[in-house]
């Protein structure tokens, strides 16, 4: 029996050791990758991990799998399987490239023939560094804008990430005529530093100056590294708020009698001296419009003449210039109005005389570098020039020192002040006539504005003060015209020479007005 028993035992050992089952065990190490905090667009780091068999029989994995939201991670595999025999290992490389300031998770799956441990698992995670640019807005639309008008967008730009932010350039592409506008205001040109959390703005206004579409595009360049470009992009539309229409018939020939009245006083020959060089631009203007004129000259203290000047003459520029100069010595008390009420009362221009005529318009333009000295003042005169025209066809004029304080002049060598042109000033003002500065540089800019006010038949005051220049058309019996100009100091389209209408043609004037009531 024990023989028996020890044989069947060895024999159970024998099985035992005979039939031991074969098998391969899977180890992953490590199982958590951490790449920790990287610079975005300059860094990148690399870990790697290891499948070890330590079972006795041959391992077999499928190539690691990459399971994240983003591209952020690789995993670098050479096949789709793997056979990995007992004791030995295989290493793979991860790689992690962050592209903005950002925190990054997943995992990798490695799937193998280990009947106890067919999926593996390791955890991986990484942080990336870096300046993250906000612009807002990046698309405006401001509408439709009359013209004149401004509207305006505050640009704001932010850093978001956890690295300073470099705002590298700020330029601007705008169509033409530039009317959306780009402004620093007080900050410095780029480059522009803003460290995290940091926000700056800049103003982008629309004020457009014509009708139709405007489009600009501002481009920021920083060291996001993300998105180092950003575009924001800016419309509008110019529109008119109002436009007028001004209709006349053009007049008939102005009938002029037109009385010079020159200070004649020792400070006056630079002055007289300037009209007479310049007295071309007056006549050639008046006799373009056709005007049927009479001119005549007398000073400041004396009320009589002796030569009248009408279209007639041959040299009417000549003879004028000569009269003008009519020197300095006279009255060191100029009495400018009251020789012009002198000379129309009983004197050389005097009613029933070869200058007056009934049917006239009455112009007295005076020339004087100080106040006018008259006995009983400007007003006292009023009563006598009301009565001798009706109202309307007495205008006076005058260049004169400015008004309140005077104005200063350059003769030769030496500066001096022509006097505050008072009474002169008060005469016209209350008659609606219009003053020059005698110590203007430009002589002849103002004798042709002088001519063009007094003759009127080539030029056209526009009623309302703020017209878009651009938007004027001048229609003459229907007919677009582009003979004109239009002078912004009187605020009147002035006719060329040679296109002044005739006398009973239409003339229409339209134009809009800027928004917002005035001009930009």
């Amino acid at each position: 029996m024990t023989l028996l028993f020890l044989l069947l035992t060895a024999c159970n050992d024998y099985i035992v050791t005979g039939i031991e089952k074969r098998e391969a065990n899977i180890l992953v190490h490590p199982t958590h990758l951490n790449f920790g905090h990287l610079l975005s667009g300059m860094e990148s780091g690399s870990e790697t991990f290891a499948v070890i068999n330590t079972g006795d029989d041959d391992l077999t994995i499928f190539a690691p799998g990459l399971i994240s939201g983003n591209d952020r991670f690789e995993v670098f595999t050479e096949k789709n399987e793997y056979t990995i025999p007992a004791g030995e290992l295989q290493e793979f490389t991860v790689t992690y490239t962050p592209e903005t300031f950002e925190s990054n998770g997943g995992f990798i799956e490695i799937i193998s023939d280990d009947l106890d441990e067919p999926l593996s698992t390791v955890i991986i995670e990484g942080y990336g560094d870096a300046p993250v640019i906000s612009v807002d807005p990046t698309d405006v639309d401001y509408g439709e804008i009359s013209i004149g008008c401004d509207n305006e967008e505050r640009i704001t730009i932010r850093n978001d990430g956890n690295v300073d932010l470099i705002i590298e350039t700020v330029s601007q592409m705008v169509t033409q005529p530039n009317d959306i506008l780009f402004e620093l205001g007080s900050l410095p040109a780029p480059p522009w530093i803003l460290v995290p959390g940091m926000e700056i703005d800049f103003l982008v206004s629309y004020i457009p100056t014509d009708i139709g579409a405007d489009d600009s595009s501002i481009t920021i360049l920083s060291t996001d590294p993300m998105t180092p470009e950003v575009e924001a992009l800016q419309h509008g539309d110019g529109d008119v708020e109002q436009w007028v229409q001004q209709q006349w018939e053009q007049d008939e020939v102005p009938i002029l009698d037109i009385l010079w009245v020159i200070d004649d006083s020792g400070s006056m020959y630079p002055f007289q001296q300037g009209l007479a060089a310049n007295i071309g631009s007056f006549m050639g203007a008046f006799i373009s419009s056709g005007a049927d004129y009479r001119m005549a000259v007398i000073t400041t203290g004396r009320s009589t003449f002796g030569t009248i000047i009408d279209q007639a003459h041959p040299d009417a520029e000549g003879a004028i210039a000569s009269l003008i100069m009519a020197g300095t010595g006279g009255s060191a008390y100029e009495r400018g109005i009251q020789m012009a009420r002198d000379s129309l009362y009983n004197g050389s221009a005097a009613p029933g005389g070869a200058f007056f005529r009934q049917g006239s318009k009455l112009v007295v333009i005076f020339v004087s570098d100080e106040p006018d000295q008259s006995i009983g003042g400007w007003y006292s005169f009023v009563p006598f020039f009301n009565a001798i025209k009706p109202l309307g066809d007495f205008i006076p004029y005058a260049v004169i020192g400015d008004t309140p304080s005077g104005c200063l002049y350059t003769y030769g060598n030496y500066t001096r002040t022509a006097q505050y042109g008072a009474g002169y000033w008060n005469l016209v003002d209350h008659y609606g006539g219009s003053w020059y500065s005698i110590c203007a540089q430009d002589w002849g800019v103002q004798l042709q504005d002088l001519a063009d006010e007094v003759t009127e038949k080539r030029v056209f005051n526009l009623d309302e003060s703020d017209p878009i220049e651009m938007t004027i058309e001048v229609y003459v019996n229907g007919q677009l015209i582009i003979e004109w100009t239009y002078d912004a100091a009187m605020n009147a389209v002035i006719f060329n020479d040679g296109h002044v209408p005739e006398e009973g043609q239409t003339i229409i004037i339209d134009y809009a007005l800027w928004g917002c009531g005035s001009e930009s």
